[in-house]
């Protein structure tokens, strides 16, 4: 049982420094935007970003990939009509 009350501040404070930090970031508040459109205003720009990046990544790399297909393509195709005239 000491063990225990011996550990409550020790839990205790660490929580109600939380609390309180809380509250007076809260209260200092002075107008201005809201926390949520602040947020939702962050997550729209990193998204249209990564939007921005993936789709200059796609361009640089789809030109390199068709011409692999194709090449691919055209090595089938080539052992295809060399298969079906040696049968």
């Amino acid at each position: 049982m000491k063990k225990t009350l011996k550990r409550a501040p020790a839990v205790f404070l660490p929580v109600v420094a939380v609390a309180a930090n809380g509250i007076t970031a809260f209260a200092a508040e002075t107008g201005g935007s809201s926390p949520v459109d602040d947020t939702a205003a962050s997550m729209i720009s990193g998204i249209t970003g990564m939007v921005s990046s993936v789709s200059s990544a796609i361009g640089q790399v789809i030109p390199h990939a068709l011409n692999i297909v194709m090449a691919v393509l055209i090595i089938v195709n080539v052992l295809l009509v060399f298969w079906a005239y040696q049968v």
